[in-house]
C-alpha cells in the first residue's frame, strides 16, 4: 500500500482536513478556509482502482480533492468526517452523486476550466483526422535499408489522405458539423468551426421526441447530416452507448467522429467496426470506455489492426495546459470558499 498521511488533527466544527488525491495533473495550491483552520495533505498519485488506499487517504478528511480517482459508495463508507468532495474535472461519473447526496457531502465541479483548452484540442483532432495526419507521418517512416518510402517511390502520398472514393479531404469551408453536447465546450468548438467558414448544426437529445427548438436539430438527423461529429456529452445513464452500431449505420461515409466528452458515450467496439469496414473515412478520441487504456484488452482502439486505420488517440489530455491549470488552481479556492460560506 501507498503512503499514508495522518493528519495532526482531526475535523471538528472549527478545523478542515483538506485531502488532494492528484497533484500529478494539477499542482496543489494554497486554500482559505477562514475562519476555520486547516490543514492540507496533498498525493502526487492515488492508483484508482486501489479502492484501500482511497479510502486509508480520505478517513480523516473533511474536504476531498480529485480529479480521476473515483469517490464510490465504498470509500463514502471509510470516510465519516468527509463533507465535501471537490473534483477538479468537468465531469462528475467518477463520484457517486446518489450516494453523496443521501450522506449529505456537497458536490463541486470546475464545469468551465477547460473549456478553452478542450476545444482547441478538439480542433486539432478535426485537422488531425480528416487529413490523416498519424497515417501520413507514419508513412514517411515506412522504408528499409534498400528500400525509399512511398513518397520517393511513387511521387506522392496523396492517396493516404483521400477518402474511400479517392476524393481528397474536404476543406473546411465545406464541411457541415455536428455538435453532440452543447454545454461551454461545445459552444467554445462551434465558435471556432464557424470561424473557419463550417456550416455548424446543434444536435438535439437522442431520447427527445419533440422538436419544437428552433436551435437544435433532431439527432438521427445531424447524425446523417454531419460530414464532422463532435461528442461532447458527459457519461450518464441516459448517454452510455449514444453511438453504437445504427448510428454509424446512419452516417456519411466521408463522416469523422470526434471524442472529447467520455469514454462510453461511444461504443467503441462499433466505432473499430465502422472503421475497418470503411463506413466513415475517420475517428478521434481523447477518452476511452476504460481508464487508463493501456493495452488492447482494455480498448480494442488500441490494438495492432487499429494502428492501420484512419485514428488518431490522446490519452485524455486535452484539457491540459498553462490557462487550465491556472482556472482550476482558482476554481478550487472558490469551490471551498463558497462551501464554507454556504
Amino acid at each position: 500500500m501507498g503512503e499514508v498521511t495522518v493528519p495532526k488533527k482531526l475535523p471538528d466544527n472549527s478545523h478542515h482536513v483538506v485531502v488532494k488525491l492528484e497533484t500529478i495533473h494539477v499542482p496543489a495550491t494554497s486554500v482559505d478556509t477562514s475562519p476555520f483552520s486547516h490543514e492540507f495533505i496533498s498525493y502526487e498519485f492515488t492508483p484508482k482502482e486501489d479502492t484501500a488506499l482511497v479510502a486509508e487517504r480520505i478517513k480523516y478528511a473533511s474536504i476531498v480533492v480529485t480529479t480521476t480517482v473515483p469517490i464510490n459508495a465504498q470509500t463514502l463508507g471509510e470516510a465519516p468526517y468527509l463533507k465535501c468532495v471537490i473534483t477538479e474535472t468537468a465531469g462528475t461519473n467518477h463520484i457517486d452523486v446518489e450516494e453523496c447526496e443521501r450522506r449529505g457531502v456537497a458536490i463541486y465541479s470546475a464545469p468551465t476550466a477547460a473549456a478553452d483548452a478542450v476545444s482547441e484540442h478538439a480542433l486539432g483532432l478535426y485537422f488531425a483526422t480528416r487529413r490523416s495526419f498519424v497515417s501520413v507521418h507514419n508513412a514517411l517512416y515506412d522504408y528499409g535499408p534498400s528500400r525509399a518510402n512511398g513518397w520517393k517511390t511513387n511521387g506522392s502520398l496523396s492517396s493516404i489522405i483521400k477518402d474511400s472514393k479517392g476524393q481528397p479531404p474536404r476543406s473546411s469551408k465545406n464541411e457541415t458539423v455536428g455538435i453532440f453536447g452543447y454545454g461551454p465546450i461545445g459552444q467554445r468548438i462551434s465558435n471556432l468551426c464557424k470561424a473557419l467558414g463550417m456550416k455548424v448544426i446543434v444536435a438535439g437529445r437522442k431520447d427527445s421526441m419533440s422538436h419544437d427548438d428552433p436551435t437544435r436539430v433532431p439527432f438521427a438527423e445531424a447524425v446523417s447530416e454531419a460530414t464532422v461529429l463532435y461528442n461532447i456529452l458527459p457519461l450518464l445513464p441516459q448517454t452510455l452507448g449514444t453511438f453504437g452500431p445504427a448510428e454509424f449505420q446512419k452516417m456519411r461515409s466521408d463522416a469523422i467522429i470526434i471524442n472529447v466528452g467520455r469514454g462510453g458515450t461511444i461504443d467503441e467496439a462499433a466505432l473499430f467496426d465502422a472503421l475497418s469496414e470503411g463506413r466513415i473515412h475517420g475517428a478521434a478520441t481523447d477518452v476511452f470506455e476504460k481508464e487508463p487504456a493501456g493495452c488492447a484488452e482494455d480498448s480494442v482502439l488500441l490494438s495492432e489492426e487499429a494502428k492501420r486505420l484512419n485514428l488518431t488517440l490522446t490519452p485524455h489530455l486535452a484539457w491540459c495546459a498553462d490557462q487550465t491549470t491556472i482556472n482550476l488552481q482558482q476554481s478550487l479556492k472558490d469551490n471551498i470558499r463558497e462551501y464554507i460560506e454556504k
